[in-house]
C-alpha cells in the first residue's frame, strides 16, 4: 500500500490507548473445550486447530482464565483460499495444532529476547497439511512455521532439517508433535509416531518413540543470521552422515517424570502413564526452583533445562514439571496440574470449564508455548451464508477484548485472498479493511461485544471481511490495538 494512503488510514483511526500485555501460555487443547466465562458465542469453545491464551499474571487477578486467541476464522483469512474450492472457509484447516513456539529474537543492544506473540508472529506445526491453492510450499506436519501476509510459510524449521537431524531421508513424511527451543541452549521436540528408526549421533538404528523427548545441541544450529533466529540448517559431522539428535528422555523416563509428579486424570486416578504415552506438549521452564543439566554424549554436551510438559494420558487439561524428577507445577493462580490427594482434573489449572460433576474435560493440552500477549479476536456465528441468489438475513459477529470501545470495519475480498497491510500495534499487526468502512461501534460488557453483520442482497455473492479496533481513555502510553481479521463466504 502507498504511503499517502497508509497515512491516511492512520489518520481516520481512533487513537487507541494501550492496553497491557500480559504474561501467559499459549495453549491448544486436543478435543473441543469450553471456557469458563462462557461468553462471546463461538468465541467460548476452543477448538484443536485454535490457540488459547491463558494469563498467568502474578497476584492472579480475575483467576486463571483461558479464552479464544486466535480462531480458526483468523487463519483462515490469513491463509486465504488454500485449497482451492473457492471458500476461504476450512473448518479442518491444519487437523489439529500440535506444537507452538512463540519464536526469539534481539534487542537493540543484541540481547536476545523472547519474542511477543501474536496470531501473525506465532509458529505452531499442524497435524494436516494445509493446501497448496496459495503457496506451493504448504505448512506440513513436519514443519514447524508461520503464515506471512501473502499466505506463504515463513517456517522456523522445516521437515527436511528435522529429517537430517533424524538421519532420515529428506523427505521422510514426519509429524512434529511437541517443540521447544532457545537459542544457547537447543532444540527439543518429540515425534507423533509409535516408532520411527533413526539414525542419532550417538545411538544408529534407535527406535524413536513417541515419548521420547530429542534434543539438538545449540552447537549443531545453523540460524539465518544476526537478528533472524530461525532454524536454516543442522551441521551433521559423524561417520556415514548420520543425524545430531539426541535422545535426552525416553519414553519410560517421561513415565517416571509423570508417575514422581502424582498428578491425577479427568477422574481423579493418579496419573501413571500406562502403556504407549504419547509426548504432546512441551516448554522450556525457567521459573522458581529450574536448573540446567550438561547431559554428556559422545559428541557435544547437550544442555537440558527444565520443561513444563503433557501427555496423552493426561486428560482434564494439566501439565507436568520435570523438576525433581516430576512434580506438580505451580502458577500465579495454583497448581497447573492438580496432585493427588486434591482431587481430579476439573480443567480449573489451565482456564477451561468441568462440564460434568464427577469427572473433568476429556482434553489434554496438545501444544504450550509461554509468552507476553493480549487478546483481542472476532468470530462470527456462521462463517458461511449459502443463499444462493436469493439473498438473505444477517449473522451475528462475536467480539472478544477488554477494551472500554471497539469500532469495526468491513471490506470485500477478493476469492484467492485478502490483501493487507502492516501498521504494526500492539496484537495483530495488520490491517485488511482498506476500503475504511466503519461497520459497527460498541461497548464491550465483560469483554464481549456482538454486531449483526449486513443483510444480504438478492442477486450478491462474495466475501466480507472484518476487522475491530479497540481503545480505552488512557492519558498517556497510547498506542494501536488491532483485532484478528474474520471473513464471511457468501454463497
Amino acid at each position: 500500500m502507498n504511503s499517502p494512503l497508509r497515512l491516511l488510514l492512520l489518520s481516520c483511526l481512533p487513537v487507541a490507548g494501550v492496553m497491557a500485555q500480559v504474561p501467559g501460555a499459549l495453549l491448544t487443547f486436543s478435543q473441543n473445550e469450553n471456557t469458563i466465562s462462557m461468553g462471546g458465542g463461538p468465541l467460548q469453545v476452543l477448538r484443536p486447530n485454535e490457540i488459547a491464551f491463558l494469563p498467568l499474571q502474578p497476584g492472579c487477578p480475575g483467576g486463571a482464565r483461558t479464552e479464544k486467541w486466535s480462531p480458526r476464522t483468523c487463519m483462515q483469512v490469513m491463509t486465504g483460499d488454500e485449497n482451492g474450492d473457492g471458500q476461504y472457509w476450512n473448518p479442518s484447516l491444519f487437523g489439529s495444532i500440535d506444537a507452538l513456539s512463540t519464536g526469539w529474537g534481539l534487542t537493540t543492544s543484541s540481547s536476545i529476547v523472547k519474542v511477543a506473540p501474536n496470531p501473525r508472529m506465532v509458529y505452531w506445526s499442524p497435524s494436516a497439511a494445509m493446501g497448496a491453492g496459495i503457496t506451493n510450499l504448504p505448512l506440513r506436519p513436519g514443519d514447524i512455521g508461520r503464515i506471512h501476509v501473502n499466505g506463504t510459510v515463513d517456517m522456523l524449521m522445516t521437515q527436511e532439517t528435522f529429517n537430517k537431524a533424524l538421519g532420515l531421508p529428506s523427505n521422510t513424511p514426519i509429524d512434529i508433535d511437541a517443540f521447544a527451543y532457545e537459542p544457547g541452549l537447543g532444540i527439543y521436540f518429540s515425534l507423533n509416531a509409535p516408532g520411527t528408526l533413526c539414525q542419532l549421533e550417538c545411538a544408529q538404528n534407535q527406535w524413536v518413540l513417541n515419548g521420547t523427548l530429542l534434543a539438538i545441541p545449540w552447537s549443531k544450529v545453523v540460524t539465518y543470521g544476526p537478528g533472524d533466529l530461525r532454524i536454516q540448517d543442522v551441521v551433521t559431522t559423524g561417520p556415514n552422515f548420520y543425524g545430531c539428535a539426541h535422545e535426552i528422555f525416553d519414553e519410560v523416563s517421561i513415565k517416571v517424570h509423570l508417575q514422581n509428579s502424582g498428578i491425577t486424570d479427568r477422574f481423579g486416578v493418579a496419573n501413571l502413564g500406562a502403556g504407549d504415552i504419547d509426548l504432546e506438549s512441551l516448554e522450556i521452564d525457567h521459573g522458581p526452583g529450574t536448573s540446567i543439566m550438561s547431559f554428556p554424549t559422545c559428541g557435544p554436551t547437550v544442555l537440558v533445562p527444565n520443561f513444563l510438559f503433557s501427555t496423552d494420558s493426561m486428560t482434564g487439561g494439566s501439565l507436568a514439571s520435570t523438576i525433581n524428577y516430576g512434580s506438580p507445577p505451580m502458577g500465579p493462580c495454583g497448581f497447573l496440574g492438580i496432585p493427588v490427594p486434591y482431587g481430579l482434573q476439573t480443567g480449573a489449572a489451565v482456564g477451561i470449564q468441568q462440564q460434568l460433576a464427577n469427572v473433568g474435560p476429556a482434553s489434554y493440552v496438545n501444544a504450550l508455548a509461554f509468552g507476553t500477549t493480549e487478546r483481542f479476536v472476532l468470530e462470527p456465528v456462521l462463517p458461511q451464508l449459502n443463499y444462493g441468489s436469493a439473498g438473505g438475513p444477517p449473522t451475528t459477529m462475536h467480539v472478544g477484548g477488554d477494551f472500554n470501545y471497539v469500532f469495526t470495519w468491513i471490506d470485500i475480498v477478493p476469492n484467492t485472498i485478502a490483501p493487507s497491510f502492516t501498521l504494526g500495534g500492539d496484537f495483530f499487526p495488520d490491517w485488511y479493511c482498506l476500503n475504511l468502512f466503519l461497520w459497527d461501534f460498541g461497548v464491550p460488557v465483560n469483554g464481549f461485544h456482538s454486531f449483526a453483520t449486513p443483510n444480504i442482497p438478492v442477486g450478491w455473492s462474495g466475501k466480507l471481511i472484518f476487522q475491530s479496533i479497540g481503545f480505552d481513555i488512557v492519558p498517556t502510553n497510547v498506542g494501536l490495538n488491532l483485532s484478528t481479521p474474520a471473513a464471511i463466504d457468501v454463497n
